[in-house]
C-alpha cells in the first residue's frame, strides 16, 4: 500500500531518497528497503510516468549491441531478462521475433547467422529456446501480411515482452512500501538541504497541495532519468552535461503480426520492431537527438514519416490513416560524443559526485535499458551501502515481486464463478494485478457497481479505480487511465471513460465539480498530443 504521509516523512531522517520513480528508481528503492536501509523515493509527476512508459516493452538482451561487439552489456540483459521470467512472470512473458530475411541484404545473409548463434551463446543457462532458421514458405505461414516479394526466409528468435511496463515499475514501488519505504508521487525537488559540502536531504513541494516541506536523508540518489542534469544543476557545480537525450516515438496501429518482427531500415539500417501489443501493433523506435523542453515530448511528422516509410516496405498495405496513436519519450543516456545517437552505449553509469565534484552525499544514476533495471539498482544500492558502512546482501533476484506467481486457471474459474465476471476479465485482471487481483475483487462484496466495465475497448471495471486511489497512490485521472489500468493505452486512449472515471476519482478523493473539469480537461489535453496523426497524413497533421 502507498500511503502519502508528509508529517511522517519531514520527521524521518531517511538513510537513502531516491529521486526519480521510473523504473530505475524503483527498483534501487526496492533493494534499498529489501536491505533495511530508511528509504523515501518521490516523483515530480507519477511513478514510471516518464520514459518507462514509452518504451518498446520488451524485455531482451539487446540484438543490436553485438554490433558494437558490447558483449558485457549483453549478457547483463539476458540474465536480467531470465531474472524477470521468474521474479515477474505475471508481467514479463517469452515472445517470439521475426527476421525477414530479403534479397540485396547481404548483412543478414552473413553477419545474422553469426550473430544469433553469439546471442544464444552468450547466456548459456537462460530459460528460452535456441534460435532457427525459417523456410520462406514457413516464415509466410507464421506471419501472412509480410511482402512475398523478395523474401527468402527467415530467422526466428526469442526473448520477452513486459506488456504493462508501467505495472512492473509501480509493483517495485509497491515491494518497496511494503518493507517500510515511503512513496511520494507528485512531490518535485525544488532544492537541497545542505551541510557544508554534503547534500543532507531535499526540500520538496507537494504538486497537489502547493505546500513545501523539507526532508533529511544521509544520502540523495539522482535517478530522475532525463532530468537528471536538471535536478544536479540545483548543486551550482555542473561543467558539463551527464547525459545525452535521444527521443524516441512509437506508432500504435491495428494489429499487423503475430509474432514481434525486427526489421532494418532502408535508409539507415536501423533496426526497429513491429510488436503485437493489446490486440494492436507497437512499431518502433526513432532515435534522435533532443534539446527541447523536457516536459512536453512528442512525435514529430518526420519521425512519423521515417517509420511509415520504413515499415511500408515490409508490411506494404500500412498507411498514414492506421495510426491510432502516437506516443514519444526520451532516453537519457550517459554522455558520448558518439555521432550518431545510435551510437551511444546504453551501458548505465554511476556518478559519485563526492569524487566528481566535492559534493558527499549524492549520487548520479546515468543510462541504463528497461530490461537490466534491477542490476543497475542492484550496483547503485551497493555504492550506497558502502558509504553508509552498510553491510547487506541484494535479495532483489530471489524475492518475488508483489503480483507474482502467475495465476493458475483454477483460480480464474473461481472467481468467474462467485464474482459473476467474464473470463476475460478476470483473465485482464490477473495480466495487470497477477496473484492480488483477487484484491480488487474483493472491493465488489461492498460495491457491487464496481464490477461495471469502463470501456468498450478494455475488460478494466470501475473497482479498479477505488483500488487505484486506496492501495496504489493514484491522484489524477491521468495516473489511473495511463499507470494503474490498461483504459488509457487501447485505441480511445481512455477517453471514453473519461467521465466515468473523474467521477468515481472525484468521489473517492472529495473533488469539486471545478477540480474534476480541470482533471478531466487536463487529461484530454495529455492524450491530444497522441493523436496529432490520427486518421490523416503526418505531413498534414503537423501543417
Amino acid at each position: 500500500m502507498i500511503k502519502r504521509d508528509f508529517d511522517a516523512a519531514t520527521k524521518e531522517t531517511y538513510d537513502v531518497i531516491v529521486v526519480g520513480g521510473g523504473i530505475v528508481g524503483a527498483g534501487i528503492a526496492r533493494d534499498a528497503a529489501l536491505r533495511g536501509l530508511r528509504t523515501l523515493i518521490l516523483d515530480k509527476v507519477d511513478f514510471a510516468c516518464g520514459t518507462t512508459s514509452r518504451s518498446s516493452r520488451l524485455i531482451h538482451g539487446g540484438l543490436r549491441y553485438l554490433k558494437r561487439f558490447e558483449l558485457g552489456l549483453v549478457h547483463q540483459d539476458l540474465r536480467e531478462r531470465d531474472i524477470l521470467l521468474r521474479i515477474a512472470p505475471h508481467l514479463v512473458h517469452p515472445l517470439s521475433f521475426v527476421i525477414p530475411i530479403t534479397s540485396g541484404r547481404p548483412f543478414q545473409r552473413l553477419a545474422l547467422p553469426f550473430g544469433l548463434m553469439l546471442y544464444d551463446l552468450l547466456y548459456w543457462r537462460k530459460s528460452l529456446p535456441s534460435h532457427q532458421r525459417l523456410t520462406r514458405r514457413e516464415t509466410l505461414d507464421m506471419e501472412p501480411n509480410l511482402e512475398p516479394k523478395g523474401l527468402s526466409g527467415s530467422y526466428l528468435y526469442h526473448d520477452c515482452q513486459a506488456p504493462f511496463v508501467e505495472r512492473l515499475c509501480l509493483e517495485n514501488v509497491l515491494s518497496a512500501a511494503e518493507r517500510g519505504a515511503t512513496a511520494l508521487n507528485h512531490t518535485k525537488v525544488t532544492g537541497f538541504l545542505r551541510d557544508g559540502s554534503s547534500v543532507s536531504g531535499v526540500m520538496a513541494q507537494d504538486q497537489i497541495s502547493g505546500e513545501t516541506y523539507q526532508i533529511h536523508s544521509r544520502i540523495v540518489v539522482n535517478a530522475a532519468g532525463h532530468w537528471v542534469d536538471s535536478l544536479h544543476d540545483m548543486l551550482g557545480k555542473r561543467s558539463r552535461p551527464m547525459v545525452r537525450r535521444t527521443k524516441g516515438i512509437h506508432l500504435l496501429m491495428p494489429k499487423l503480426c503475430r509474432n514481434a518482427v525486427v526489421l532494418f531500415a532502408l535508409s539507415d539500417a536501423r533496426l526497429f520492431f513491429v510488436i503485437p501489443w493489446q490486440n494492436y501493433s507497437l512499431i518502433g523506435t526513432t532515435d534522435t537527438d533532443y534539446s527541447g523542453d523536457l516536459d512536453s515530448v512528442q512525435a514529430e511528422a518526420n519521425d512519423v514519416n521515417y517509420l511509415l516509410k520504413e515499415v511500408q516496405s515490409i508490411f506494404p498495405k500500412v498507411g498514414p490513416g492506421d495510426i491510432l496513436y502516437t506516443t514519444a519519450g526520451l532516453r537519457a543516456l550517459a554522455y558520448s560524443k558518439s555521432r550518431r545517437p545510435e551510437d551511444v552505449s546504453r551501458s548505465h553509469k554511476l556518478v559519485d559526485h563526492e569524487r566528481e565534484d566535492g559534493i558527499s552525499g549524492f549520487v548520479s544514476v546515468l543510462g541504463g535499458k528497461i530490461t537490466a533495471y534491477r542490476a543497475v539498482a542492484e550496483q547503485a544500492t551497493d555504492l550506497v551501502c558502502r558509504k553508509l558502512g552498510v553491510k547487506a546482501n541484494c535479495a532483489t533476484a530471489e524475492v518475488l515481486l508483489p503480483g507474482a506467481p502467475v495465476v493458475p486457471q483454477q483460480s480464474l474459474e473461481k472467481a468467474v464463478s462467485e464474482r459473476g465476471i467474464a473470463p476475460e476479465t478476470a483473465s485482464h485482471l490477473a495480466s495487470l494485478y497477477g496473484s492480488r487481483f483477487s484484491r480488487v475483487l474483493d472491493l465488489l462484496s461492498s460495491n457491487p457497481k464496481g464490477a461495471q466495465r469502463l470501456c468498450a475497448h478494455s475488460q478494466d471495471i470501475l473497482a479498479q479505480v477505488q483500488y487505484a486511489v486506496e492501495q496504489e497512490g493514484a491522484l489524477t485521472i491521468e495516473d489511473f487511465l495511463l499507470r494503474r489500468s490498461a483504459l488509457g493505452l487501447g485505441p480511445c486512449q481512455g477517453l471514453d471513460a473519461l467521465d466515468s472515471v473523474a467521477g468515481e476519482m472525484g468521489h473517492l478523493l472529495g473533488w469539486d465539480n471545478a477540480e474534476r473539469q480541470r482533471q478531466a480537461d487536463a487529461y484530454r489535453s495529455q492524450a491530444a498530443l497522441g493523436q496529432r496523426f490520427r486518421s490523416s497524413g503526418p505531413t498534414d497533421s503537423a501543417s
